[in-house]
């Protein structure tokens, strides 16, 4: 029976009612008559003698402890034949178990402070010598004061994690729903353990529902509900936090609290200004854990590659360039000729610049492959306009050697998917917008082509009824493509229910990565073209997509909502750590293509309007230029694809706002091409690269 109000035990502390009972006792209500405040006494009735080891654990644990979001122990004393006895301050207010009986679902902006401050008593608990970790981490146990701070108290089930890596363990208990598997039998518990519990007390306080539980996870009878089923209103930001945090698996979740708490503060909804000192625990816990791993503070250019650099005169460049465009022009007819020339607003027959030397422009060149992330400055040396380059003819004593047009490298095709004849289909065009050649014909429908690093092999999506961003049900598919335009018979990679596409061969030709369904959710894979070698890049819980190689072959950028906006990040081609490349402040970033100069060029769009950005590999993508700042800016630029010499980028197009074309523009915004002006959509673009 609880202790009646008006009770005084150890002539100290009078009984004023009762705050919740369990099995093993209950905790008062009362008043310190010596101090004159009120307390809160929780009372243990030592059913067995490991319970009572449990409390006096409990009490050790509290009285060593001084936090804010913590409960502080003021006294613990034993009532021979009657009971123990914890006196602990008062916390007034309520519980979130009582709220969410009261209100249901709580706002997503309402309660992150709070958690937040959780995660900095965690952080405290985590940290402290030896480790204590609470184990016990639900909405009963987290209470909320009138001021809004948050509370969690209750460390009955907490466990000490002693020198060496041996535990004092309480009495095995755990809550369903809100304990992890290896909280169950014999499993062992770490600082992942708390992170999964809150992560399910997270998504109680924002859905009222409990998880389902861990073990009938674990072992296949359950599937997770996504928060967002449970309440619609839930951002894919916090959705996809909670969802990792509640990894069956222990290596899936975050970490440690503190990857936790970065995550949540990397919301929209947890953008409040931060005071200095404010989740001093959480810093803390970082700083120690960079420390233990031998990380240096600052490691923002983990994945920088190394860069040699060289000088090239500018001149060599210019004249080796026109020495191409010479070569390729004398090997096509004159009528086809012009027609090129005139596609860029150029005489048929141009010649070099001649007269004083440009000056030396730094150029980065790799050894190696390894990736280069520089380019020549345009601005350093004044270009001369179109019309001041006198036309000049190819001497007839000349032989040269026939070779397609070396605008942008390669052998001067694309191609893309266009809607033609209705359901898409991918096609192939010449750079003078000659030679349409229709390369596929599934009743399905096909698009996303890319070109193998030879440029005699196509991978690319099927179905496709259109161009859209996710192909739920799709599969990627091969066919050998000659340069006269004949194609073999499709063949499909092997698959699994749920959807492959964006398919993107390495530079080695030996692996496509590609996006996948086949997890409910987009993540980034890769597999050999025979379809063996199957590897998931992407975290678990990420909404990853869209991934494009490094020149190397050893990064991939890729396209990813985590932490509520849309933006390009980079990781290794072996998946984790993954990176921040660009800063979207507000806008969508996709669609990115690597340069072997080491630019980058991706989509942006900003309020319904898409334009085209470069940045910069070396820097970290910190800043992003528009492609173009001219009255071309105008016109909307979509899904960009880089040629094979890096110079030209090809891209789909819309100029009137509705008929959609692929056109091709040099980096530097100076020389623009329409090559489709069909009324049909024209989408998907990729340029075949050199054989």
């Amino acid at each position: 029976m609880p202790l009646e109000s008006g009770t005084i035990l150890k002539h100290r502390y009078r009984i004023e009612g009762v705050l919740g009972q369990g099995g093993m006792g209950a905790v008062y209500k009362a008043f310190d008559i010596n101090l004159g405040v009120s307390v809160a006494v929780k009372e243990n009735l030592f059913t067995t003698e490991e319970y009572a080891r449990q409390f006096r654990r409990e009490a050790t644990i509290l009285a060593s402890l001084r936090h804010a979001n913590l409960p502080r122990v003021t006294d613990h004393f034993v009532i021979e034949g009657e009971g123990q006895y914890l006196v602990m301050d008062f916390i007034q207010g309520e519980d979130l178990r009582e709220r969410l009986e009261r209100e249901g679902p709580l706002d997503e902006e309402d309660v992150l402070p709070g958690f937040l401050q959780i995660c900095d008593a965690l952080a405290y608990l985590h940290n402290r010598k030896p480790p204590i970790l609470h184990r016990d981490i639900k909405p009963g146990n987290i209470k909320i004061m009138p001021d809004g701070r948050a509370i969690l108290v209750d460390f009955g089930l907490a466990k000490v994690v002693e020198k060496g890596g041996a535990t004092t363990t309480g009495a095995k208990a755990m809550t369903p729903g809100f304990s992890p598997p290896e909280q169950y039998g014999t499993g062992r518990t770490d600082p992942r353990t708390d992170v999964y519990s809150l992560g399910a007390t997270l998504y109680a306080t924002l859905t009222a529902a409990i998880p389902e539980d861990s073990l009938e996870r674990a072992m296949g009878r359950e599937e997770l509900t996504s928060p967002r089923k449970r309440n619609p209103n839930l951002g894919m930001g916090i959705t996809r936090v909670i969802l990792k945090a509640l990894a069956v698996r222990p290596e899936h979740r975050y970490q440690s609290v503190s990857e936790f708490a970065d995550a949540l503060r990397g919301l929209e909804s947890a953008t409040a200004p931060v005071t200095e000192n404010e989740f001093p625990y959480l810093e803390r816990s970082k700083a120690l854990t960079r420390q233990r791993e031998g990380l240096p503070k600052v490691d923002s250019r983990a994945y920088t590659p190394t860069i040699k650099r060289r000088r090239v005169p500018m001149l060599v460049l210019m004249l080796s360039t026109v020495i191409l465009i010479a070569a390729g022009a004398a090997a096509i007819s004159p009528d086809v000729r012009g027609r090129i020339a005139g596609m860029f607003g150029r005489s048929p027959n141009p010649t070099p610049i001649m007269g004083e030397e440009a000056e030396e422009t730094e150029v980065v060149v790799t050894p190696t492959d390894t990736i280069a992330s520089a380019q020549p400055d345009a601005s350093a040396t004044p270009q001369p306009e179109e019309s001041e380059v006198p036309p000049t003819t190819v001497p007839a004593d000349v032989t040269l050697i026939p070779t397609a047009t070396p605008t942008g490298g390669g052998v001067g095709q694309l191609a893309f998917a266009s809607t033609l004849t209705g359901r898409p289909q991918i096609y192939l065009i010449n750079l003078d917008g000659t030679g349409l050649t229709q390369l596929t014909n599934l009743a399905e429908g096909a698009c996303q082509p890319a070109w193998s690093p030879d440029g005699m092999r196509l991978v690319f999506t099927s179905p496709c009824i259109r161009n859209v961003d996710s192909y739920p049900g799709s599969s990627l598919w091969l066919i050998d493509v000659d340069l006269a335009g004949n194609v073999s018979e499709p063949v499909q990679i092997p698959t699994v229910p749920g959807g492959d596409y964006d398919p993107v061969w390495d530079p080695g030709g030996e692996r496509i990565a590609f996006t996948s369904l086949r997890f409910d959710r987009p993540q980034v894979l890769t597999i050999r073209p025979d379809g063996t070698d199957l590897r998931d890049l992407s975290d678990d819980f990420a909404y990853d997509r869209q991934p494009a190689w490094a020149p190397n072959g050893t990064q991939l950028l890729f396209t990813t909502s985590r932490g509520g906006v849309t933006e390009i990040w980079v990781m290794p081609d072996v998946g984790t750590g993954e990176q921040r490349f660009s800063r979207s402040a507000g806008a969508e970033d996709t669609n990115a293509d690597w340069s072997n100069n080491g630019l980058i060029v991706f989509e942006r769009n900003q309020g319904g309007f898409s334009r085209l950005y470069l940045a910069s590999f070396e820097e970290r993508g910190v800043s992003a230029d528009p492609v173009c700042t001219t009255e071309r800016s105008a016109q909307p630029m979509a899904e960009p694809a880089w040629s094979p010499d890096g110079n030209w980028i090809a891209f789909e197009a819309w100029e009137d706002g509705s008929n959609h074309n692929i056109a091709i523009l040099t980096s530097n915004c100076t020389n623009y091409a329409e090559l489709t002006s069909d009324p049909a959509w024209d989408f998907d673009v990729a340029w075949r690269p050199i054989r």
